[in-house]
C-alpha cells in the first residue's frame, strides 16, 4: 500500500499529535487512513539557527525519511539552519539508515545509552525508610523518589523501563537506593517483568555508579541525535 505525506499547521487536524504551544507543524505519514509516523516540529526559541527547530517523531521508522523531508520547509521557513531529533540506534532498518544519508541527515553524539538489569524470580525485601511515593507523571504507572530525585516507572509486558530526574547532582549512593526501590516495587507489584531498563546521558556517572552498585549493565542500544541542514 502507498504512504501519503500530510503537514497540518493548525492543531484541530492533529491534537493528539500536537504536544505544546511551542509546534509549529505536524507532520503524519499515513497508510490505508493509519497513522504509521509523525514528527512535530518545535521553535525551541533560541537564537543559535542550528539549534532553535526540534522533531519530536514517533511511530515506524520506515518511514522516517519522507518524514523529515517534508518537515524541513517547516523549519527552514521559520529562520532555522538545521532541524535536529533523536533515533534510537540499532532499530533503525538500514534502508532507512540509507534514505536518510541521502537526504542529507547526519547522526551525531549519543544522547544516552540504555542500561539493564534482568530480575531473578524473588528478590529480598528492605526496608522502604526515606521513600516518598509522589503522584506519577502522565503516562507512567507509578513514580517513587528520595528527596530531590525520583524514577517515573513505565510497565510493558516483561519489561519495565525507568525514566530518572533529579534537581541536583546528588550522591550514587543516594541514586543507588533510589533505583533498588524502584526495582523492589516493580518486582512486588509487577511480578511478570523480567527485564528493568534504564537510559544514562553521556558523562552522567553519579548514575552510572549507582546502576552498577544495584545490578545494572550497559548495553549496545542507544540513542543519538540527527541532524538535517536546511538549504534554501
Amino acid at each position: 500500500m502507498s504512504v501519503s505525506i500530510e503537514v497540518h499547521r493548525d492543531r484541530g487536524a492533529v491534537a493528539a499529535y500536537w504536544p505544546d504551544e511551542r509546534t509549529c507543524a505536524v507532520v503524519v505519514a499515513r497508510e490505508a487512513g493509519s497513522v504509521i509516523g509523525s514528527v512535530a516540529v518545535l521553535d525551541l526559541g533560541a537564537e543559535n539557527p542550528d539549534l532553535r527547530f526540534v522533531g519530536v517523531v514517533d511511530g515506524s521508522v520506515d518511514v522516517r525519511a519522507p518524514l523529515m523531508r517534508a518537515a524541513a520547509p517547516v523549519a527552514r521557513e521559520a529562520g532555522g539552519r538545521t532541524l535536529r531529533w533523536i533515533e534510537e540506534g540499532g532499530e533503525m532498518p538500514l534502508a532507512t539508515a540509507a534514505a536518510l544519508e541521502e537526504l542529507g541527515a547526519v547522526a551525531g553524539e549519543e544522547v544516552h545509552r540504555w542500561w539493564r538489569r534482568d530480575l531473578p524470580t524473588t528478590l529480598s525485601v528492605a526496608p522502604e525508610t526515606r521513600v516518598a511515593q509522589r503522584p506519577s507523571a502522565e503516562g507512567a504507572p507509578f513514580r517513587v523518589a528520595i528527596g530531590g530525585a525520583w524514577c517515573d516507572v513505565e510497565v510493558g509486558g516483561d519489561r519495565a523501563v525507568l525514566m530518572h530526574d533529579r534537581e541536583e547532582e546528588g550522591a550514587a549512593e543516594a541514586l543507588a537506593a533510589l533505583v533498588s526501590m524502584a526495582v523492589r516495587r516493580v518486582s512486588t507489584e509487577h511480578p511478570g517483568v523480567r527485564v528493568v531498563e534504564t537510559y544514562v546521558a553521556p558523562e552522567d556517572s553519579a548514575y552510572e555508579e549507582a546502576l552498577v552498585s544495584t545490578g545494572f549493565a550497559p548495553t549496545t542500544r542507544r540513542a543519538v541525535e540527527y541532524r538535517l541542514a536546511l538549504h534554501a
